[in-house]
C-alpha cells in the first residue's frame, strides 16, 4: 500500500467520526501568544525586518534624586531589609568595643555591640576577638550538640561541610 501525503487542507478537513468543532478548536491559531496575553493594546510596537513584532515600554526618567533617580514605587519589593546608613567608627570607639568584648563576652555579644555602636555584626567580628575561654566553651557546646544527633543527621552535616569545601 503506497502512502500518498495529503495536502494540508485535506488533512485539516474533519472526518465523519470527528466533530467539526473539535477540529476547529485544535487547529485554530491563537490570537495572542502566551507572553503578550496581558499587554495593553496601546503599548508601542515595532515591526522588525524578519516579520516579528517588538513590544517595548518607554521608561520616563524619575525626578527623585534621593534614591538615585529611581522612584521607589516603580520598583519591586526589596528582597532583604534595608539597613540604615552606618557611621564610621573612630579608633577610640573600636578600642572601647574590643575592651568590652574582652571583659564580659557573655553580656557584650556581637549583636549587642553592633546595635550599641550602630555598625554591622561582621565589622564587630573583624575588629574584636572572642576571648579564648568563651571560644572553648562555645566549641564544647557545639561538640555536645553534635554528639547528641542521630547518625543520619551527622552524615548530612558532614556532607554539607564537604560540599562547601568543594566550592
Amino acid at each position: 500500500m503506497n502512502f500518498v501525503p495529503k495536502s494540508l487542507p485535506e488533512m485539516l478537513r474533519p472526518r465523519r467520526s470527528q466533530s467539526p468543532l473539535l477540529t476547529l478548536t485544535l487547529f485554530r491559531p491563537l490570537s495572542a501568544s502566551f507572553y503578550t496575553w496581558s499587554i495593553p493594546k496601546d503599548t508601542p510596537r515595532i515591526k522588525l525586518d524578519d516579520g516579528s513584532t517588538l513590544i517595548f515600554r518607554r521608561n520616563e526618567p524619575a525626578d527623585n534624586s534621593e534614591t538615585g533617580g529611581v522612584d521607589e514605587s516603580l520598583l519591586p519589593p526589596r528582597l532583604r531589609k534595608s539597613y540604615p546608613t552606618r557611621a564610621w567608627l573612630s579608633s577610640e570607639q573600636i578600642a572601647t568595643m574590643a575592651k568590652l568584648r574582652q571583659e564580659d563576652p557573655d553580656t557584650w555579644t556581637v549583636d549587642r555591640l553592633a546595635k550599641t555602636f550602630n555598625t554591622y555584626p561582621g565589622f564587630v567580628m573583624r575588629v574584636t576577638d572572642c576571648p579564648k575561654p568563651r571560644r572553648q566553651m562555645l566549641r564544647k557546646k557545639y561538640e555536645d550538640w553534635f554528639a547528641a544527633l542521630p547518625v543520619a543527621r551527622k552524615l548530612t552535616i558532614i556532607d554539607r561541610i564537604r560540599r562547601k569545601e568543594l566550592w
